[in-house]
């Protein structure tokens, strides 16, 4: 039997900069110590990646398992960083935790760097609140890198929608404290995106913002009224090839003869020229993810088992799921089809979610 570990080490950091997928990375690195030093050293120049479902959590094991649509399967990893933590998902790697210790942290899923965050004691809440320690975030959003504060690059800034009322807070690892935004009460929201350097958020109404944190005083300035009468069950905003674009998603009741597909989306692309949206049935080859995580688009021409012009949607309820089962069309999960509005489900095998823990996209990344 051939000795794998008697390759030169130049021709083994030949073979794995060619790997584009993580999880030939990952079985690569795992041949033996020599190559797993280039795992460690991280000398790998990925392509464009597939988002992978972390499941939910299990209560008895510190591994998590992790869907890849790329391979249909499913993988184990050690995250004991992550065990008995409310997390949310993003297109880097990155997740943002939370346990019953009330410590916040942003972890990479992969590499197992960890970083803390402020307490959520330094959110400021208008009146009193009492909550369980899964309900102080609603939904936490990681951006690295593309975004500046008071003209410095920052490596990762983390922006969290919390409480009641929805407020809208960010920080950095190595503040003291969350800096909430004063205004965003007034508009309860929803989602969050970046581009071009600028945080744009969408209130419970509909209305596009503009937050602007590079002032003393973060502020939110309203850019665009909704598309048409505000009345959904859930929407979603994402950057999509140098645009945002505003993702609805509802319940289409139908009728008896024509009941229709569980559930519909609608998308709509916000045009800054005129300052209005415009509603498109084709997103090309792009296919975006939603659930409990940063919305995600990605161009699914390269992408093996990602289907272009489709959205991939997974719930954020809790108490909304149940036992995954093959042949039950699960309202809270499926690939809608934006061509025929047609919803397909996808099977990533049982799944257990927890009071606190339902499953969320994340891209894998080795940094």
């Amino acid at each position: 039997m051939a000795d794998w570990s008697q390759i030169p080490y130049d021709i083994v950091q030949m073979i794995g900069v060619r790997l584009d997928a993580v999880e030939d990375f990952l079985a690569f690195s795992a041949v033996c110590r020599s190559w797993r030093s280039i795992y460690s050293t991280r000398k790998w120049t990925p392509g464009p990646q597939v988002p992978w479902l972390m499941l939910s959590d299990n209560e008895n094991s510190n591994t998590r398992s992790f869907f890849s649509l790329y391979r249909e399967k499913v993988y184990e990893l050690e995250l004991p960083e992550a065990h008995g933590r409310r997390c949310w998902g993003s297109n880097d790697g990155w997740l943002v935790t939370i346990g019953s210790d009330l410590e916040i942290h942003i972890l990479n899923a992969f590499t197992r760097v960890r970083m803390r965050l402020p307490a959520p004691s330094t959110f400021k809440f208008l009146f009193d609140v009492v909550v369980d320690w899964y309900q102080f975030i609603d939904k936490a959003i990681v951006i690295r890198k593309p975004c500046q504060l008071n003209g410095n690059e920052e490596e990762f800034l983390i922006i969290a929608i919390y409480g009641p009322l929805r407020q809208l807070a960010f920080t950095k690892p190595g503040y003291a404290s969350w800096i909430t935004v004063e205004e965003s009460f007034q508009y309860r929201i929803m989602d969050v995106a970046c581009l071009n350097n600028q945080i744009f958020a969408l209130s419970a109404t509909g209305t596009l913002l503009v937050v602007d944190i590079n002032l003393q005083l973060p502020e939110i300035v309203h850019l665009a009224a909704p598309p048409h009468q505000w009345a959904r069950e859930q929407v979603f905003l994402v950057e999509s090839l140098g645009d945002i674009l505003m993702i609805y998603q509802y319940i289409y009741v139908g009728n008896l003869n024509h009941p229709g597909e569980p559930v519909q989306f609608e998308v709509f692309k916000f045009d800054f020229g005129a300052r209005e949206w415009t509603q498109i049935k084709d997103l090309g080859d792009r296919a975006i993810f939603v659930g409990d995580n940063i919305a995600m688009s990605v161009s699914a021409t390269k992408l093996i088992n990602c289907r272009g012009n489709s959205i991939y949607f997974i719930g954020s309820k809790v108490e909304n799921w149940w036992r995954y089962d093959e042949n039950f069309m699960d309202h809270d999960s499926g690939v809608y089809n934006m061509a025929s509005g047609i919803v397909e489900p996808f099977y990533f095998g049982a799944d257990y979610p927890s009071h606190y823990s339902c499953p969320i996209w994340l891209t894998p990344i080795l940094c």
